[in-house]
């Protein structure tokens, strides 16, 4: 395991961090101590502690250290000094950091509390400088000047162990024959023939050592993290022997760097600092009973504006990118006018019936097929008019129009031609474009065609690219037609990867089995190399013995019964002796680790995949951003930004953990109808955004959402132009994008609400046209298209709580016709009555229930509260409480959670591994 699987500090920026993460990970160093450093942008006027390290700075207030930042020198865009207004300084001069995470920029500012001390600027701006020239410890790195004379130029902590001659490079199809230098840090491989040809590799960067089979034989592959490029990198190293003693030495120091890795920052006080476990203030534990906890809603102080201050070094860099662009434009400007006055042509190409003229420089330069060519020793004849077989002239020319201008006119129809073109000729420029393109074009329906593509044309990054994205949807696309055409060695592709976004493994046995039995006739002599990468120890024993033994194809077939005898002694705590040489998945990629002689079987595989992290939290929406809250640790955690979502929303997540906003009002001005509309998105919990569909017909508010049968219902509610009560009910249809009116509520109401529960969609209570509460309860049978009554409430309420709990409706305060109500009740779906609940400690309106792993809580809502001049106002409360079965009461969590503030509440699922932690 790659030490860059947990590390964090130098690549994230994070808030309010517990004392965990304040400590020093391995390889971390304290380098600076800074007391009296107050955080102007975030917490003016709290006096804090600097601490400066060689991965990330931290601050945190001396009065409460819980209120604190971590910011990585990665996120880091620029350092440099400004005038701030200090509430403990005055106007004076500061440290400005402007910084990028998560597609989002922060801005701090430091202020120095001691006036005529320069050490805030002068070690943070060092240390920082020292991370930005050491990233050779850090970054994978190709054609770097890394050789001289031969040998490798090392960096300051670096150490080389082994240099191993006759390594070939695989990375063209004949390969490169180079030079390994393996040290501490990085392993360097660098052609013989030409030294600027050369990778170098840090342990940091490596994902994973493993031995595959290739067209050259047995070959060492090492894979880069994604952030890195997703790099697969091929060598070749002969006899076999040696190539297992060099895979052996490699995994050594890889452990050992992982175990206490070197990140490069060299760079010391002359005064050291004390340790930073003296430094930190030990943390105050939260109160489960309702205290103030001074919690800073933090991330939203920071948010920079980019329009308001701009930098010397900005500019500079800027200039020089200007006079590179102008450059660059002068001399693409000059070739094309070149070309098309036919000047100093020197060349033609000749595909079909079409001649086309060039100059050999210009290929040269964009294709090392074409150098290759000219250098050459043909004819001269031949070189002057070369002739390219099954080329289509209309797709050579889109090619080298852009080697001239660095324009081509990429579409769905053509990017697949001109990529193989590309690929055909080595023409890196447009091979990347194409990449590029593709990548931004990956949706549901073109993925597992991209990724086929990409296998096809050896394109690591674009197929990997289009695996992940298969990965993180898996249970989508599984679905489709396209990916029961897969080959057998593409599906392996796909349900060997740990990124699969799966929280069951039944779910990828059964996408195989219905694959196999696709095409049952010639699939099933493949289901062995398949079966191997199922993780069938991650599926519960009963699954196992229901499905797996009894499937009638895998019944059949005597060798994965052997392998299903195995499993069940596995299930049972027995694993079979590991194999002394190492067993092959159907991928040719060693299971296990390279380097060990003893491995399992793929199929007694137990490491979980990625989408088995999630966990129950709730998602608290505002107009400001979407804060995943887990109640169980008190952790909090950025979903998404959320600028576009209307502060009077109503949302919903479905039973598929699909989140639905509807509300707000915008002017269509194109609509001359209906001017007058609300808002609609859905969540994409894998990209992390809000997508924009087709906004609701009618512009409503105080309505209700429900959901059955897949589509999304907005019930009642009130017209936002005439003011009028509703009864009408629109349903929106996911798969053919559309909103239809279906049959009505029997009655006008607002200000009612609306759970769903196996396929029903309940409303409950609300205000009529009279303005009076109602109590009655309808039940919507969507396949039968009808309302009915129920038992009503025993309180006629608005404008309150509700969630389905343990088989039970609970609702929860509201307006009555005497005011606020802080009355509970529940209703029973099997007896059709309704029971009382002990009551919520305060009268509120609006107040958000949530059922989630088991328990009940109520957040925020409006009560009455006692204003200074005496009166009584309803205020908004963002607290949460949560209700305890046994002991049949209500018991305060937390005095304010200010993400709360305007939200709508919801119980839903995430994978901890794509959110920040505020």
């Amino acid at each position: 395991m790659s030490v860059l699987d947990g590390l964090w500090e130098d690549r994230d920026i994070r808030f309010d961090v517990p004392s965990q993460q304040m400590k020093t990970r391995p390889g971390e160093v304290l380098i600076d101590c800074l007391d009296s450093i107050e955080d102007t942008k975030g917490n003016n006027g709290d006096r804090g502690r600097l601490l400066v390290t060689n991965l990330r700075i931290i601050w945190h207030s001396l009065a409460l250290s819980r209120i604190n930042l971590s910011v990585g020198y990665n996120c880091v865009l620029s350092i440099t000094t400004r005038t701030a207004n200090s509430k403990l300084r005055g106007q004076t001069e500061a440290l400005y950091i402007l910084t990028k995470c998560n597609n989002t920029r922060f801005e701090f500012i430091f202020t120095n509390v001691v006036p005529g001390n320069p050490r805030l600027f002068t070690s943070v701006i060092a240390v920082h400088r020292a991370y930005e020239t050491s990233k050779m410890y850090r970054e994978l790195k190709l054609r770097s000047a890394l050789i001289q004379n031969k040998q490798l130029r090392l960096l300051p902590q670096e150490q080389v162990y082994d240099k191993i001659n006759g390594v070939w490079n695989l990375s063209s199809d004949q390969g490169n024959l180079g030079t390994f230098f393996i040290t501490n840090v990085r392993i360097v491989w660098h052609a013989n023939m030409n030294d600027s040809f050369n990778v170098s590799i840090p342990y940091l960067q490596i994902r994973s050592i493993k031995v595959r089979d290739s067209k050259f034989g047995l070959a060492l592959v090492i894979e880069s993290f994604q952030q890195s490029g997703g790099y697969v990198l091929g060598f070749k190293i002969d006899p076999v022997e040696k190539l297992q003693e060099s895979v052996k030495e490699i995994n050594s120091l890889h452990r050992v760097y992982s175990a206490s890795p070197v990140f490069g920052v060299d760079y010391e006080m002359e005064e050291k600092p004390q340790p930073l476990e003296d430094l930190t203030v030990e943390q105050i534990q939260d109160d489960v009973e309702i205290e103030s906890d001074e919690h800073t809603d933090a991330f939203v102080a920071y948010f920079a504006d980019g329009n308001k201050v701009t930098h010397k070094m900005d500019s500079q860099r800027e200039l020089a990118e200007e006079l590179r662009l102008y450059q660059s434009t002068l001399l693409q400007d000059g070739l094309k006018d070149l070309l098309d006055e036919k000047k100093f042509i020197d060349c033609t190409l000749k595909a079909g019936d079409k001649s086309l003229p060039c100059h050999r420089l210009i290929l040269s330069a964009c294709s090392p097929y074409f150098r290759e060519y000219f250098l050459s020793e043909i004819d001269e004849e031949k070189k002057k008019e070369v002739v390219l077989d099954n080329v289509d002239p209309a797709i050579l020319d889109l090619i080298i129009k852009y080697l001239y201008s660095a324009s081509i006119d990429l579409n769905d129809t053509n990017v697949q031609d001109i990529f193989a073109l590309a690929s055909r000729f080595q023409i890196p420029s447009v091979f990347t474009v194409c990449v590029s393109y593709l990548q931004k074009r990956l949706a549901p329906g073109n993925c597992l065609a991209i990724l086929r593509l990409g296998l096809l044309l050896d394109c690591p990054r674009l197929a990997i690219s289009a695996r992940e994205f298969v990965s993180d949807r898996f249970i989508q696309i599984c679905k489709e037609e396209d990916f029961m055409q897969l080959s057998p060695q593409e599906l392996i592709s796909v349900i060997s990867n740990d990124g699969l976004n799966v929280e069951k493994e039944e779910a990828v046995f059964e996408a195989v089995m219905k694959w196999v039995r696709t095409d049952k006739e010639n699939r099933v002599k493949n289901l062995g190399e398949v079966f191997d990468c199922i993780r069938f120890r991650l599926m519960t024993e009963k699954y196992f013995k229901d499905h797996v033994e009894k499937d009638d194809i895998i019944k059949s077939n005597s060798d994965l019964q052997k392998k299903i005898k195995i499993l069940k002694d596995a299930f049972a705590g027995k694993l079979p002796e590991p194999n002394k040489t190492a067993e092959k998945t159907g991928t040719g990629e060693v299971n296990g680790d390279v380097g060990d002689e003893d491995l399992l079987p793929g199929y007694l595989n137990d490491i979980p995949r990625h989408g088995m992290f999630v966990k129950d939290l709730i998602l608290l929406i505002n107009d400001t951003a979407a804060v995943a809250y887990d109640p169980t640790e008190n952790e909090c955690y950025l979903a998404a930004l959320a600028e576009q979502i209307p502060r009077n929303h109503s949302s919903i997540v479905t039973k598929q953990n699909q989140v639905y906003v509807v509300g707000g009002l915008y002017v269509d001005e194109e609509n001359k109808d209906q001017p007058l509309q609300s808002y609609f998105f859905q969540f994409d919990n894998v990209a992390s955004e809000w997508v924009g569909l087709p906004p609701l017909p009618s512009a409503r508010c105080l309505f209700g959402l429900g959901e059955a049968d897949d589509k999304i219902y907005v019930v009642a509610g009130k017209d936002l132009q005439t003011e009028a009560s509703l009864d009408s009910v629109l349903c929106f249809d996911p798969v053919s994008i559309k909103w239809n009116e279906v049959k009505k509520l029997p009655i006008k109401v607002y200000g009612h609400n609306v759970v769903s529960h196996n396929g029903m969609i309940y409303c409950l209570g609300g205000k009529t046209d009279d303005k009076k509460c109602t109590n009655r309860v309808f039940i919507y049978n969507s396949k039968k298209g009808d309302w009915k009554d129920l038992a009503p409430m025993k309180t006629p309420r608005s404008m309150f709580g509700v969630a389905i709990h343990k088989g039970k409706i609970v609702i929860a305060g509201g307006v009555t016709e005497d005011g606020l109500s802080a009355s509970v009740e529940a209703f029973d779906l099997t007896t059709n009555k309704w029971e009382v609940m002990p009551e919520f400690p305060q009268e509120r309106s609006s107040i958000s229930l949530v059922s989630m792993a088991g328990s009940l809580y109520a957040i925020g809502g409006f009560a009455m509260v006692q204003l200074e001049s005496q009166e009584f106002a309803p205020t908004e409360v963002n607290d949460i409480w949560k209700y305890e079965d046994d002991k049949k009461e209500w018991t305060g969590m937390l005095k304010e959670i200010r993400y709360a503030s305007g939200a709508s509440c919801l119980a839903t699922r995430f994978n901890l591994f794509k959110l920040s932690k505020l």
